[in-house]
């Protein structure tokens, strides 16, 4: 293929593959899910309350599904408030 340039709609193989490289890490940048705000509250994913909590996921749905930490339903998605999460490390600190 020496010699020989490919466009595709007037973009030549170099700029196209600059264009996906640059569509990639768009959506791995959006995909990442920053924390979200919700009415001036901050929504945690099940994998960032795991590590401020520092336990593995099966942990977290066994607290929640026992009711020991509140998890919201926004779509398919499972979210908790970052404030309840706080608190209920304040409320279950084992006294010494």
């Amino acid at each position: 293929m020496d010699g020989v340039k490919i466009e595709i709609n007037g973009i030549d193989l170099s700029q196209l593959a600059q264009k996906i490289d640059n569509l990639t890490n768009a959506l791995s940048a959006k995909n990442a899910e920053p924390k979200t705000e919700a009415n001036g509250e901050t929504l945690l994913t099940r994998v960032e309350v795991a590590k401020l909590l520092r336990v593995t996921l099966p942990t977290i749905n066994d607290w929640t599904n026992k009711g020991l930490i509140i998890a919201y339903r926004i779509g398919n998605r499972i979210r908790y408030k970052e404030s309840e999460i706080l608190q209920t490390i304040t409320n279950n600190k084992t006294k010494q």
